[in-house]
């Protein structure tokens, strides 16, 4: 079957070539230049310097195809800044989704991005900041990263509670909530209390090792993080 477009369209002929419609990135972090300890050393730039490495993230992202990111790993709401920018004044660069600074515990994972919450009370204000900002969706980092020194990837970072009000919280505003969780604990958690989706989800536990280690022992096969949780979603919005 032949389409037949409007008499008033643009026709481009590409011969053989395949057109690929624009891709979808839905796990970036902009604001880090993918050099060694990019997010850490974020605090020694001047904000010329942030806007800078952002600009250069989006321009490799569209060279590779790439038309919309979701940003989920902001400094300080500088990308969600660039987004409202660039939702009044087109820049041609990639479209962007963004959460914010990822709300994470005092000292734990990415905290130097500007997301640090203790107690009820800051929870509520995190998420408050958050809708007032229009954000697209919340990130919560609900165990530690492998990129954060003194984090620990193979415990959750927040009470189930915490995490309860956190979601309910978003919910309530209408937001979809977004959980880095690594370890198996973590991500019961997160989907226990509802996020929309899972970043990671590596399933990584100490006691969990050592069974997978007595499996393969015995000839048999079994790898950490294949598995599927149920309930356990992804979600780009």
């Amino acid at each position: 079957m032949r389409y037949e477009p409007p008499s008033d369209c643009d026709l481009v002929d590409y011969g053989d070539a395949t057109v690929l419609p624009g891709l979808i990135d839905t796990h970036v972090h902009l604001v880090g230049d993918s050099r060694v300890m990019a997010l850490e050393r974020l605090a020694e730039y001047s904000p010329e310097e942030i806007d800078a490495v952002v600009i250069e993230s989006l321009r490799r992202q569209l060279a590779a195809g790439v038309t919309t990111v979701r940003d989920l790993g902001d400094w300080h709401f500088n990308v969600v800044e660039r987004r409202d920018a660039q939702r009044q004044v087109d820049d041609a660069l990639p479209w962007i989704v963004a959460s914010g600074p990822p709300i994470t515990t005092p000292g734990g994972h990415c905290g130097y991005l500007g997301g640090e919450v203790s107690g009820a009370d800051e929870i509520v204000a995190a998420v408050r900041e958050r809708v007032e900002r229009r954000v697209d969706v919340v990130k919560v980092m609900a165990s530690g990263g492998m990129a954060t020194t003194g984090s620990d990837v193979f415990v959750p970072q927040f009470l189930i509670e915490e995490l309860r009000l956190l979601v309910e919280q978003a919910h309530a505003a209408g937001l979809p909530v977004t959980a880095h969780a690594h370890s198996a604990a973590a991500v019961d958690q997160a989907v226990a209390v509802g996020v929309e989706g899972i970043e990671h989800a590596s399933s990584r536990a100490t006691e969990e090792m050592g069974r997978t280690w007595q499996v393969r022992r015995r000839g048999d096969r079994a790898w950490p993080g294949n598995r599927h949780r149920a309930g356990a979603r992804r979600s780009i919005q």
